[in-house]
């Protein structure tokens, strides 16, 4: 940030001295000897730090300090006055935003002043990074960001847009690599809540006998081990979003003391009496059926409805694979980056071995392989020579990458089949083996996906 700063003092005589001593040290320093002209100057799009005077011909000083705080300006402000209280300091810093209060008449005004401006700039720089973060986190967590031109996917994210300025329960439910923990912080970061924390715990990677503390924390000497009191992931998590990954792996006994605190917005620590108090918006995510849990009695059907105010599933890659080829440049361009390494893309066949996988381990697979083709990569484009033993093979859990069965121009009879009837049956095996794949069967077949659409009576999409 430019070293700006604004003097308003209605002595000339002070304010000049004040902007000479700041000038000299570098600043950019502008005067004003009364309110009006002040906020001219500031309503011009001023950045930085403000010198003001208790007392101005035309306005007070406090009354100015609202002003300011209403005005689209970036500004830390330093009261300057004769007439000191601690009465007017705490008011003008505590009620109304002001960085620090100086005396005027002090030998060594001067020099502390510029210990105080130093500091504020300081706060000023800290703060313009802090929302510099935040920008990011929320541009990187965006939906518009998370990769996909499935409709079905794009579907979800255009209702989730909604959503994040709610308070509602989210349940995202999907297999293991979907990208739950991805929507999760979406949802967080472009919401109301994106200032506040985003805790996250995975419900399944901890004992049941620890989840209980990690959830609610404790207080000193509640059990063996306990040296000292430890907040727990809800009370870590206030006024912003606790994200319960794998939800549905909890224990029946906790998920009754969970329920709790869902109902109650409030718990206690192991140990401890004390009632904590606590504004959580709550997402969670599994792998699981909750309601084949619920119906099984694994999970209980109170808390699925306190956490599944609104449901969503995110599809598995292999129902999705038109994003195959996307996520698999974009995780190329990372990966050949992280490895020094210039690749610029993937032959045709390796692109059709990759669509054609049914990528048990979903988009985190992916990944995976294209991280370890770029390691093991020596020329420009990935071949398929460099994925991973499994998928040069073609083993199972990869769809079909040739037609199945023959197609032959005359019938049992003899008579030559219609040149429309022969197409219709090479469409038609063509999509069986590509497991519906038209954008695959068309690059198969030499045709383009249109064509396809066209000869199957459907709507291009």
């Amino acid at each position: 940030m430019d070293q700006r700063l604004l003097v308003i003092d209605d002595s000339e005589e002070l304010a000049e001295m004040i902007a000479d001593h700041f000038d000299e040290l570098g600043y950019s320093v502008d005067v004003a000897y009364n309110g009006r002209d002040a906020v001219d100057v500031l309503a011009r799009g001023f950045a930085g730090v403000v010198l003001l005077d208790y007392r101005l011909p035309d306005v007070d000083g406090l009354e100015l300090l609202d002003k300011i705080a209403d005005l689209p300006v970036t500004a830390k402000v330093i009261m300057i006055t004769a007439h000191a209280s601690i009465g007017m300091a705490m008011e003008a810093v505590q009620s109304k935003g002001a960085f620090y209060v100086h005396s005027k008449g002090e030998e060594s005004m001067l020099e502390r002043l510029t210990g105080t401006v130093t500091n504020a700039f300081a706060q000023l720089n800290l703060e313009q990074k802090l929302q510099s973060l935040e920008d990011q986190m929320g541009s990187r967590y965006s939906f518009a960001n998370i990769i996909t031109q499935s409709r079905e996917m794009q579907a979800i994210f255009k209702t989730l847009e909604h959503v994040v300025e709610s308070k509602v329960a989210v349940l995202v439910q999907g297999e293991s690599g979907t990208g739950k923990e991805l929507v999760a912080k979406a949802i967080h970061f472009n919401g109301p809540r994106t200032k506040e924390p985003f805790v996250a715990i995975n419900c399944a990677g901890i004992p049941d006998t620890l989840l209980e503390s990690e959830l609610l924390g404790y207080e000193k000497g509640a059990f063996t081990g306990a040296y000292a009191r430890k907040k727990g992931k809800f009370e870590a998590a206030h006024k912003g979003t606790l994200f319960l990954d794998e939800i549905g792996e909890m224990n029946l006994a906790l998920q009754s003391k969970i329920l709790r605190v869902l109902q109650e917005k409030s718990f206690e620590r192991i140990g401890g009496n004390d009632t904590i108090n606590v504004d959580v918006r709550i997402i969670s995510a599994t792998n699981k059926d909750l309601e084949a849990e619920v119906a099984a009695g694994r999970f209980r059907e109170d808390l699925y409805y306190r956490l599944s105010v609104f449901p969503i599933h995110l599809p598995p890659l292999r129902e999705r694979r038109e994003d195959v080829p996307m996520l698999a440049r974009h995780f190329l361009t990372k990966s050949a980056e992280e490895e020094g390494k210039e690749i610029v893309g993937f032959t045709q066949r390796t692109l059709d071995r990759m669509v054609a996988f049914d990528f048990p381990g979903n988009v985190r697979q992916l990944e995976n392989i294209i991280s370890h083709a770029a390691v093991v990569c020596t020329g420009n484009k990935l071949d398929i020579p460099d994925l991973p033993a499994y998928l040069r093979k073609g083993a199972a859990g990869s769809g079909p990458l040739a037609f199945q069965g023959d197609i032959g121009l005359t019938t049992g009879s003899g008579e030559i089949r219609p040149l429309k009837e022969v197409e219709d049956m090479a469409i038609k095996n063509a999509l069986e083996a590509c497991n519906n794949n038209v954008s695959l069967a068309a690059r198969l077949l030499g045709v383009s996906r249109a064509t396809i659409y066209r000869k199957v009576g459907a709507p291009e999409s």
